[in-house]
């Protein structure tokens, strides 16, 4: 990979939007050339058929594949860019320094809004009103309507037929972003691209929804900037920062967070999950701050060892661990058993976990602690899951942070993804 930063971003919209969704990071982002790619069927091509191929829009990048650029993808944009990082490889050509993608489903994921396509007008307007931020307008203004059906259509059509084809994972880093208000794609969800690449994983969660790239550029462009400048940082009051890589290497995270974070580890075989959060938030040395976090790693092949964890479990968890399908339970139990760990890292006193009741293990989450007496304190946490995919394997994370909505800043190392 080139180490001369990237120059260039070129930018591919979410379903039915235009190259007018970058007018914020075209702003705000005056370092760098941004490029939105026009695609047909919209804003200054609107009178042209809204249909498009991965090879057009590689064509429309290939010519500046001779200095180091960066892609950028949206939702549907996302897999758009994925794809012709693929295609510019075919090809032999540069691949991006980066690929960043916002608010989108892993691409060997189905993406649950596309099915919406088949519904009458009115219903899949309102799906995507709800859903994924469209324009309330859609459901009022018949001339609207009639400029961006044909366009949303196609697009979400292009969602639904889109078929993975398995290839060896792309060499440039991935980094994602998520909204901390997007319902549709949550953090867990955009940390399926940590499979697709083996140069790097990062995940950065905006305060914003599904399209923050639009409602929020200054708060993107600020987080891409620190990204290429490659600039560290420490967690803000309502962020926990994550790192996943080998035990052997995260001393050097530890020193970087000494003093300034509260740090929790957990350690499975050759692979090390690190978790900070800020305790104290005015900056004050003095202050007592938040509490802090608690963390917890298995890897798949834990379960059913000597120390796998099922002894902490409560006679309700065992009950719904039995009552499952066969082949949920043995997921369910790597929920339990992470999210009982994170909690019981987390309080740092010695609770006995089978005190600590988790009433759904099914249910997505953040969770919250169903504790017994005197253990109220325990209350104060909230659960999240991490499903991590690393070169060595598939494992479950889970951290437990003191805030109701968190934003959660994750590195996985070249080293570990693909």
């Amino acid at each position: 990979m080139d180490p001369r930063p990237a120059r260039t971003l070129f930018c591919l919209p979410y379903a039915g939007g235009g190259a007018s969704a970058y007018a914020g990071l075209l702003r705000e982002l005056a370092d760098l050339t941004v490029v939105p790619i026009q695609l047909p069927g919209r804003e200054n091509r609107i009178a042209e058929p809204p249909a498009f191929t991965i090879d057009e829009i590689a064509d429309e990048v290939a010519p500046a594949t001779d200095e180091p650029y960066a892609l950028y993808g949206h939702s549907m944009g996302a897999r758009l860019a994925f794809e012709v990082v693929r295609e510019l490889r075919r090809r032999g050509l540069r691949q991006p320094s980066r690929l960043y993608v916002g608010g989108a489903h892993a691409p060997d994921r189905r993406v649950p809004l596309a099915a919406a396509v088949d519904l009458p007008e009115d219903a899949f307007i309102d799906q995507l009103v709800r859903r994924s931020g469209a324009l309330p307008e859609l459901k009022h203004m018949p001339e609207l309507r009639e400029l961006m059906m044909p366009v949303l259509r196609s697009d979400f059509v292009w969602i639904r037929n889109y078929a993975f084809a398995p290839e060896p994972p792309i060499d440039s880093p991935i980094v994602a972003f998520t909204g901390l208000e997007d319902g549709e794609v949550g953090a867990a969800d955009m940390l399926g691209w940590a499979r697709h690449t083996t140069g790097g994983f990062r995940l950065r969660t905006l305060r914003g929804g599904h399209l923050f790239v639009k409602d929020r550029p200054a708060e993107l462009a600020a987080l891409i900037a620190a990204d290429l400048a490659a600039e560290p940082a420490l967690p803000e009051p309502d962020e926990v920062h994550l790192w996943l890589g080998r035990p052997t290497d995260h001393g050097t995270v530890l020193r970087h967070y000494a003093g300034r974070a509260a740090v929790s580890t957990s350690h499975s075989d050759d692979l090390t999950l690190l978790a900070a959060v800020s305790t104290n938030p005015t900056g004050d040395p003095t202050a007592t701050g938040e509490p802090g976090t608690g963390v917890s790693l298995l890897r798949a092949l834990d379960l059913g060892g000597p120390d796998d964890g099922l002894s902490e479990l409560n006679g309700d968890e065992h009950e719904q661990i039995e009552d499952a399908a066969e082949e949920d339970r043995r997921w369910l139990a790597s929920r339990a058993v992470t999210a009982k760990r994170a909690l019981m890292a987390a309080d740092g006193r010695g609770a006995d976990p089978t005190a600590v009741s988790f009433p759904d293990l099914a249910d997505p989450g953040p969770w919250r602690a169903q504790a017994g007496p005197g253990l109220d304190r325990l209350a104060r946490w909230q659960v999240v899951h991490l499903p991590l995919h690393t070169t060595r394997g598939e494992a479950l994370g889970a951290v437990a942070v003191p805030h109701d909505r968190v934003r959660l800043r994750f590195d996985m190392p070249a080293e570990q993804a693909g």
